[in-house]
């Protein structure tokens, strides 16, 4: 604590809540020296993290470490200029970035993060639409398959989880929930849980890393039309990405997508069903651990429609760097997989005898009869 101090008197009054706050960090730092000099205990600087917080305490409020945050900052600095609140204070990108990560990772109230940070609630609200789009700018780079060397070790890694060979990712859709959409078309959005939400399709890898993520389709929309609407699957119905997905049966079997056997006649069916549902956890996992690590995506999202949209792929691209960077995941692991029973018996969409359904089948029957 301070002691003998004339920082929270007369000067501290008159002068220090009427800086900017670049005034208030040199001012901050130079009273630091001077204390230190005179061996006194001094307050952190709350208004800069980076200083004010260990390692552990960082990543408990904005989920990724200060390496990683600063090769985010200097990533998209040049998109962030300085912004002023609604008091005329000049707000530094940095800040921005801060705001937006706390908004994100606990899914607070805007006016409780404004309160903290010393802006108004619209500034917040304008700060993490306009850092969410900048940070979703950079999904091409964090956000794709692997190269062709690095996709035989993602096959090897899933082939160790539980024996299926050639599995390039899975592949599953889950809900994020939205407030009632200000459009004529608004009850699209309704799943069938009875909740508005837009369904994202994602594909993941070994290490929970996100590859491709689609966040654009209303909830009512099923998982089977995204996928067949998708780039993704434009990719693999060209042959440009070798190997498979695995995904449930709400997915059409095809020779690139291999589903479970709804009805196993064997023991051969059975245990290639166990080895497809416990490699198929990995896309459960990772969504589970996306909407741990940013919690506002586990509640429903106050944001307008566009808005929302560009956070879900913002957290996909914080996921993909916090793993980057070997950010600890969030200590309690809530399994929020959307996943319903129902889906397991869901016969897939293409009629059986498309030549697409047919090749699936057979590839599948192949990878049983040589694995199983």
């Amino acid at each position: 604590m301070l002691q003998n101090s004339n920082f929270k008197t007369s000067r501290y009054r008159q002068g220090y809540k009427v800086m900017l706050p670049q005034e208030r960090y040199q001012y901050l730092r130079a009273y630091e020296r001077h204390a230190l000099r005179l061996g006194r205990w001094i307050l952190p600087d709350k208004m800069n993290p980076f200083h004010a917080m260990t390692e552990d305490e960082f990543v408990a409020r904005f989920r990724l470490s200060k390496e990683s945050t600063n090769v985010l900052i200097q990533k998209i600095l040049h998109m962030l200029p300085v912004s002023l609140d609604g008091r005329g204070c000049s707000v530094p990108p940095h800040l921005q970035v801060l705001i937006t990560l706390s908004y994100v990772a606990t899914g607070s109230h805007q006016l409780s993060i404004a309160d903290c940070c010393e802006v108004s609630q619209a500034f917040v609200s304008i700060c993490v639409s306009r850092v969410a789009r900048v940070i979703a700018h950079l999904s091409s780079e964090y956000i794709h398959f692997p190269p062709y060397m690095r996709r035989i070790y993602v096959m090897q890694e899933f082939m160790h989880i539980a024996g299926i060979p050639g599995v390039l990712g899975c592949i599953d859709c889950t809900h994020i929930a939205i407030q009632r959409p200000s459009s004529p078309r608004a009850e699209v959005f309704c799943c069938r849980e009875g909740y508005f939400s837009i369904n994202v399709q994602a594909v993941c890898g070994p290490q929970l890393k996100f590859f491709n993520i689609v966040a654009r389709w209303p909830g009512s929309v099923h998982g089977s039309r995204i996928f067949d609407k998708s780039h993704i699957c434009q990719e693999l119905e060209d042959g440009k990405l070798d190997g498979h997905l695995l995904g449930d049966n709400g997915y059409p079997c095809r020779k690139y997508l291999l589903t479970p056997i709804i009805d196993p006649n064997n023991i051969h069916e059975q245990s290639y069903n166990v080895a497809h549902i416990k490699t198929h956890k990995t896309i459960e996992r990772a969504f589970s651990v996306l909407k741990r690590r940013f919690s506002c995506l586990g509640k429903k999202l106050r944001t307008s429609l566009e808005t929302t949209k560009v956070i879900i792929v913002a957290c996909a691209i914080l996921h993909n760097l916090a793993i980057q960077y070997r950010v600890a995941e969030p200590e309690i692991y809530v399994d929020d997989s959307n996943e319903n029973p129902v889906d397991l018996m869901i016969h897939h969409p293409d009629p059986p005898n498309t030549q697409r359904n047919i090749e699936g089948n057979v590839r599948r029957q192949e990878i049983i009869n040589q694995y199983f």
